[in-house]
């Protein structure tokens, strides 16, 4: 075994250019591929992370009809009690108590529909780090004559209006009638998603509970695990302890995003299988010359007495062997590149990137790749390699000694 694996590593640099060449095709390939996949995987898990830390949380508790006609009448009993009875789950990070209902809002200049969220502002800070969103102006600062408001920076730039203007939400109060009342723009607060920043409001949910008429009212609850891997446990424990309420995942509550997700690992796999695809057609190419151009030296090797299996195995061997050595090139020179972007990120907001924020995604991108991704690149590495090697493996085992041995 250790001599066939000399005698492949000694054949594959006869002709060191050509070995060279498709060692550098199949390095550059990984590179290429692993950096595409990785600003790719770095972008998913960076959607996800804000999504679940400043926007989703892990897991939502509501009553079960608040989710298809989100009114304040449809709160949650004892809602408080049980965010306070949840905070002494050692699982939980923490939990936040909300009152968030479907308005509208109008300024002189323009009327949509959107989410007003109330909420404790202390509470938000530990849940969904909300403060550090504010661009401009005060997250929540003392409390005026005007009940204060906060909205995002592209709902500002539709209704016209800045911090200091006055805006007006229209809602249902908790017996169903229309409220009318008139808000102080705070704060300008910057989100991701531009549909996150022109579709939810935020107000104090004490302001929101006077005015609907009824001080106790919590229509939502937001709650962020210490980890995440206990999401699928503590959800299931909720909802038996908890069996009158809608208890939801974030993978529920945005269903798109869990999709994205599943499919993201074997999409990348795919795309790096088609470029390695490509790179085996020049191996097979590579190693079918060179069994070509040892077609006496061959037919020696079996004259003399070396079995046709091992043959097979040597032109396998030296195909792995080839491949193999690019590829772990190819592989250290992504890990490199990745590491090295991943700490300092891509700014695309220079090529028009701004334009991702319509889409949910950050115009910053952190590449990153797991261990595992790695490995199985690696093993895509190997696995075409052979594939490639079967065709001249098999037409170096069908060459006839004694014709071989006389071939010029």
């Amino acid at each position: 075994m250790w001599i066939l694996f000399k005698i492949a590593w000694r054949n594959i640099w006869r002709n060191k250019k050509r070995s060279m060449v498709i060692m550098v095709a199949i390095a550059l390939g990984l590179t290429g591929g692993n950096f595409l996949s990785a600003a790719y995987m770095g972008l998913m898990n960076q959607t996800v992370e804000e999504s679940i830390e400043k926007q989703l949380s892990h897991i939502q508790i509501h009553h079960p009809d608040f989710v298809a006609d989100r009114e304040a009448r449809h709160r949650i009993p004892q809602g408080r009690e049980i965010a306070r009875d949840l905070r002494e789950n050692t699982a939980i990070r923490s939990v936040a108590e909300r009152t968030s209902i479907d308005g509208m809002v109008a300024s002189p200049h323009l009327t949509a529909g959107v989410r007003i969220t109330g909420v404790n502002p202390d509470q938000e800070r530990t849940t969904t780090r909300f403060d550090e969103q504010i661009e401009e102006g005060s997250y929540f600062g003392e409390e005026g004559r005007l009940p204060e408001i906060v909205i995002g920076r592209e709902l500002a730039g539709e209704l016209q209006s800045e911090t200091g203007s006055r805006i007006v939400l229209t809602f249902q109060d908790i017996n169903g009638e229309l409220i009318h009342a008139s808000f102080r723009v705070t704060g300008i607060f910057r989100a991701t998603a531009t549909a996150y920043e022109k579709g939810v409001v935020f107000v104090r949910a004490s302001d929101l509970n006077e005015l609907i008429g009824y001080s106790e009212t919590v229509t939502e609850i937001a709650i962020l695990l210490q980890r995440e891997d206990q999401l699928k446990f503590i959800s299931e424990d909720l909802s038996g302890e908890y069996p009158d309420l809608k208890v939801r995942t974030w993978k529920e509550l945005a269903p798109d995003l869990k999709f994205v997700v599943e499919i993201t690992e074997q999409s990348l796999l795919m795309i790096t299988a088609i470029i390695l695809l490509g790179v085996a057609f020049g191996i097979l190419n590579t190693i079918l010359m060179s069994v070509m151009e040892r077609t006496r030296e061959l037919g020696m090797l079996m004259s003399i007495g070396m079995k046709r299996a091992r043959v097979f195995f040597m032109v396998i061997l030296e195909t792995v062997l080839l491949s193999l050595t690019g590829g772990v090139a190819g592989l250290a020179a992504s890990f490199v590149l990745i590491s090295l972007l991943h700490q300092r990120g891509i700014d695309l907001t220079v090529i028009g990137g701004e334009a991702l924020r319509d889409f949910g995604f950050s115009p910053f991108i952190y590449p990153e790749l797991d261990a595992l991704f790695y490995l199985k690149v690696t093993a895509m590495v190997v696995g075409f390699a052979i594939l490639a090697a079967i065709y001249p493996a098999r037409k170096a085992t069908r060459l006839e000694p004694a014709n071989a041995v006389r071939h010029e």
